[in-house]
């Protein structure tokens, strides 16, 4: 069991990782996203009940896989983050006379079981708005736009994020396009590292190509790095990874970026170890979960984070950490910073709307017009207008040593130099990286 959730659960985030800068195909027509005219929405003088909301109660639905074959990868991490994080405002009275009430939905992963829990929710158990943490949300964005529900969660690379304003991650979306916008990170980052011969790993499965093409773009155009080897063979089943190495070896490569995660990872790392190959860096693009740290081939490992590693502290971390542990729940997990965080970017929308008398109209429009949030320090700020439909540009990275996640770059994010869309090419200056 634990093998299985391991895997599943950093392949999960990595996919997401990936995604999130680099991307899948897209469909259909975007709404409209021109924020520019957006005015701030006043409190109704009169507040009546309806749409979720009385005198005392909030109806919120959750939506998240806690069975079928991903259930174990979000469960109960997820679930577990976003009730620590709802426990803490209702017990703290932060959202005035009234507490919120969490009727949850199990997706199984599904985007037909992901519709039909969203509809469920808003028209059964009639409720105001839904967090969100599945890779299956997709499934209900249209309907949910459609409906005007404010949805607050995380985007797990689902283009839909990028494309329906109504839909709030809680620090980025994704682009509308993203196989066409994508930056240079894992070009940088490998730069930063000191390597210079790169080689490339990912699966066969359709991201992965993705990623491939892309870091591949960015290494091209990249002074200084070249591409030494590369492969998207590799099977989501595959655990030999002894080939691979020993074509790795013969290279040259100085450098290893991947998209493989939890026992692949650890595989393939092992097996350069074990081939001899001195390395000056291995990037896995995710995994910040405890559970890893006891993988032999993670020691040494890279991986990046989107929210702020907890060893750097923080207001918002030490109000996470404080939150969890009260609850019984295990902090450093994937998931569960993954469930608070969305938790907590759907109470900010809640505050934005204002608290005597929230509407979903207004959530979702002063939500929109929202800067600098950044739950306290838990990761770089964000202008909710700006950051929608593009890729995120900076990132933190950690180092495992002695079974521990040491942040890297004296704890400050790596951001990308360039970003690449519809085939041209903009340096991104400072002021754009600040941006996040």
């Amino acid at each position: 069991m634990l093998r299985r959730r391991l895997g599943a659960l950093v392949i999960a985030s990595v996919l997401a990782l990936l995604v999130g800068t680099m991307g899948v195909a897209t469909a259909g027509n975007a709404p409209d996203t021109d924020f520019s005219k957006l005015k701030p929405i006043k409190e109704p003088a009169n507040c009546r009940e309806g749409d979720g909301i009385d005198a005392s109660t909030i109806k919120v639905g959750v939506i998240s896989p806690t069975s079928g074959p991903q259930g174990a990868t979000f469960a109960p991490s997820t679930e577990q983050g976003i009730e620590a994080r709802i426990e803490q405002a209702n017990s703290s009275g932060e959202l005035g006379d009234r507490t919120i009430e969490l009727i949850k939905k199990d997706d199984q992963a599904s985007q037909a079981n992901n519709l039909a829990a969203a509809q469920q929710l808003v028209e059964e158990e009639g409720v105001f708005g839904i967090i969100e943490v599945s890779p299956a949300s997709d499934g209900s964005a249209e309907y949910l736009y459609e409906e005007g529900i404010p949805v607050g969660g995380w985007h797990n690379g689902v283009k839909e994020w990028g494309i329906y304003p109504n839909l709030f991650s809680w620090r980025n979306s994704v682009p509308p396009e993203p196989e066409n916008t994508f930056t240079s990170r894992g070009a940088d980052v490998m730069k930063k590292l000191g390597a210079k011969k790169i080689a490339l790993v990912g699966t066969n499965l359709a991201a992965g190509a993705v990623f491939l093409d892309q870091t591949r773009q960015a290494i091209d155009r990249t002074k200084g790095l070249e591409v030494v080897y590369e492969t998207a063979d590799v099977t989501p089943e595959q655990q030999d990874f002894t080939g691979i190495a020993d074509q790795i070896k013969q290279s040259g490569a100085d450098g290893v970026y991947t998209a493989l995660a939890g026992l692949q990872a650890n595989g393939l790392s092992q097996a350069l170890k074990q081939a001899g190959v001195e390395l000056k860096a291995i990037v896995f693009p995710g995994g910040y979960d405890d559970r890893v740290l006891g993988l032999p081939g993670y020691d040494g490992a890279i991986l990046g984070t989107e929210f702020k590693p907890l060893e750097l502290g923080s207001p918002g971390i030490t109000k996470y950490q404080e939150a969890m542990e009260a609850q019984g729940f295990e902090p450093q997990r994937f998931f569960a910073l993954q469930g608070y965080l969305a938790a907590d970017v759907f109470i900010n929308g809640l505050k934005a709307a204002g608290i005597s008398c929230p509407t979903r109209k207004a959530f979702i429009n002063n939500l929109r017009l929202q800067k600098g949030y950044d739950a306290g320090g838990m990761f770089l700020p964000v202008d909710y207008a700006e950051i929608f439909g593009r890729p995120f540009y900076c990132v933190y990275y950690v180092q495992i040593q002695n079974q521990q996640f040491v942040p890297m770059n004296d704890g400050e994010p790596i951001c990308s130099t360039k970003l690449f869309q519809d085939g041209k090419v903009k340096k991104l200056s400072k002021a754009d990286q600040a941006k996040g």
